[in-house]
């Protein structure tokens, strides 16, 4: 697995630029933008599977969403970080591989981890207007997406083939994105 996300890394030139051009930063654009951001579907729903299969759903969750609106406000303040953009792409392949690995597997905790990369690029091209309203959108439907993930994974827990078959898929999407 390892190798294969190396050599998809390499093979990228450009950041993932998931997102369509939603408009000026609005309460609006900031609930539709992780319904439109494939990176936002791919890791939030599969971090709510991850939560499902695991202990302590609601505080994983909960960690999630922080570590999304902490990293915000970091991007906020100090700007990008080398190879921003490939952590939220890598962040894609990660959530499907620990779906695939086990259920509970300590290893779902890199994905709060990986989820600051998703909330610094926001805090990053976010505007002085309407970053707060964009925010509390984006918590919002980040919320919701989680919660699908979340009754997805429960559903997955005692199918373990067909959970791993729904890992397989999220990395097969994950490919789909990066090869546009």
């Amino acid at each position: 697995m390892k190798t294969i996300i190396a050599l998809l890394l390499l093979g990228i030139a450009s950041p993932v630029f998931a997102h369509p051009a939603l408009g000026p930063e609005t309460f609006y654009t900031g609930f539709l933008h992780p319904l439109t951001g494939a990176d936002h579907l791919l890791m939030l729903s599969g971090a709510g599977v991850l939560a499902a299969l695991g202990r302590s759903p609601r505080l994983y969750m909960g960690c999630v969403l922080a570590a999304m609106v902490v990293g915000a406000l970091f991007g906020r303040i100090s700007g990008p970080f080398q190879g921003m953009e490939s952590v939220i792409l890598v962040s894609m392949f990660v959530v499907g591989a620990i779906i695939i690995i086990a259920r509970g597997s300590a290893a779902r905790w890199a994905i709060p981890v990986l989820a600051l990369a998703h909330g610094w690029a926001h805090g990053v091209e976010g505007n002085n207007d309407g970053f707060l309203s964009f925010g509390v959108g984006f918590v919002i439907s980040s919320s919701l997406i989680l919660l699908v993930g979340f009754v997805l994974g429960s559903l997955l827990r005692r199918h373990p083939l067909v959970r791993k078959l729904c890992g397989v898929g999220w990395i097969a999407a994950a490919m789909a994105v990066v090869s546009g």
